[in-house]
């Protein structure tokens, strides 16, 4: 068991932020992390393993077994490697961070809410849980408890629940759902206006699992498109996992639609879709959500994924300094690459919350941690990370013009098996090439 948490009511300013720490330090801060920051370290008095105090337990809570589990795998590690790092610069003021995991399963809410109870039992000094259920049922644990908790569950309806009830250390460390649709439209009618991608008649086919995430991004699509004169000729939802899509396809077949919208997030869904797809394809520009992020749809899908586009809220830049030397420790510790989006995400949130606990008087001021949080601007691999009383991420540039700001939300084609960053700038890494069931 951890030590008794401390709720102190501190409220932090960015002046005071930077007065208190002085430019060299907060440079280092927004840069992620400086050696030496976390723990007052010393070169003649810390070991390499880290700091030797009372260890800091935080709780990660990872769907580490289920349909989802390859994806939990790159939370994981991305976790175990932010702290491992934070623990080789002497941890928090000289106290290792040692993670305690809990198995999320097939996330439903008696499994979520018992795990949380856990965590609070053990006065945990903060929580990851990447994803959440969509009716909030675990998180009044943890908000009345104030523990920090810190999620990527991409959903607008966590984000108003927290600020409805008033607990403002429950942090979605990404943008919401509600702007995959704007993202996709932006670029669609880039492509279109340059004449790269040319319409037949301006029809859309939107697949979506029923899940409240999936359903949301798909529906809000449906409505942006509809008002600017589209046509949605099929709109088919399904129960995830999905493996068998012989009866969607057919129907798309028929329609032969301009457009392919599909929303889902489970890597073997979307995989197990476009190599059906690829058997025989229609003339439709093929749009995936964020699935494609995660290394095993890649090798799932393998050669039917090119030419998909697909995107992610939240994702990791390799190129760099910050993502280059990520993807190098990452690929040391593992022996694997990481994928586009949660190894990174988790590996920043860590990293976070520790800058922010080590400015507070301890990682257990709960309050204190929390108004840090809010106020600090993190610049990690997956991006700026401005959390602020909004209590999430802000994309650019749909909602931040400033990109040290607001967090890039990404689209990617794959080409050749690699992932293709083609908007927005000035992140992109190549351009749109049409896919070959277009050509």
């Amino acid at each position: 068991m951890t030590d008794e948490p401390t709720r102190r009511p501190v409220r932090v300013t960015r002046r005071q932020l930077v007065a208190g720490m002085g430019s060299a330090t907060f440079g280092g801060l927004l840069a992620g992390g400086a050696a030496g920051f976390f723990g007052g370290r010393s070169d003649q008095n810390a070991e390499a393993s880290g700091g030797t105090g009372k260890p800091i337990t935080v709780g990660a809570l990872l769907p580490v077994t289920g349909a989802a589990a390859g994806d939990a795998q790159e939370q994981l590690r991305g976790l175990k490697l932010g702290a491992k790092q934070i623990n080789e610069a002497g941890g928090i003021g000289g106290r290792p961070i040692e993670i305690q995991v809990q198995d999320a399963r097939d996330q439903t809410p008696g499994v979520m809410k018992a795990a949380m109870l856990k965590f609070v039992g053990d006065r945990v000094a903060a929580i990851f849980s990447p994803f959440l259920t969509y009716t909030n049922t675990e998180t009044p644990v943890v908000g009345k408890a104030g523990i920090p908790l810190f999620h990527i569950n991409t959903f607008q309806g966590n984000v108003d629940w927290a600020k409805k009830n008033g607990y403002d250390s429950i942090f979605q460390c990404c943008p919401s759902e509600t702007w995959y649709a704007t993202g996709f439209r932006s670029v669609m009618d880039a492509l279109i206006a340059s004449g790269r991608f040319q319409p037949r008649n301006r029809t859309a086919a939107i697949v979506t699992g029923n899940d409240a995430y999936s359903a949301s991004v798909a529906s809000t699509f449906r409505k942006d498109i509809e008002k600017a004169g589209w046509k949605v000729v099929q709109y088919d939802t399904y129960t995830a996992p999905q493996a068998d899509w012989g009866g969607v396809l057919a129907r798309i077949r028929s329609k032969d639609p301009d457009v392919i919208f599909q929303s889902d997030y489970l890597p073997g869904d979307e995989a197990s879709f476009i190599k059906q797809f690829a058997q025989g394809p229609t003339r439709s520009l093929v749009y995936q959500l964020y699935a494609p992020s995660v290394p095993e749809y890649l090798e799932l899908a393998g050669k039917a994924g090119n030419g998909v586009m697909w995107a992610t809220t939240t994702g990791t830049m390799f190129e760099d300094d910050l993502g280059t030397r990520f993807f190098d420790d990452y690929r040391r510790a593992y022996g694997e690459d990481p994928g586009r989006s949660n190894a990174g995400a988790n590996y920043d949130m860590i990293r976070l919350w520790a800058q922010a606990a080590a400015l507070a008087s301890s990682p257990f001021a709960y309050e204190e941690v929390a108004a840090n949080v809010r106020t600090q601007v993190f610049r990690g691999v997956n991006g700026a990370y401005v959390l602020g009383e909004q209590l999430t991420c802000l994309p650019y540039p749909a909602a931040v013009r400033d990109p040290s700001l607001g967090m890039a939300l990404q689209t990617y084609q794959i080409q050749d098996g690699k992932q293709v960053r083609i908007s927005p700038d000035p992140y992109t890494t190549g351009e749109f090439q049409e896919p070959s069931w277009l050509a």
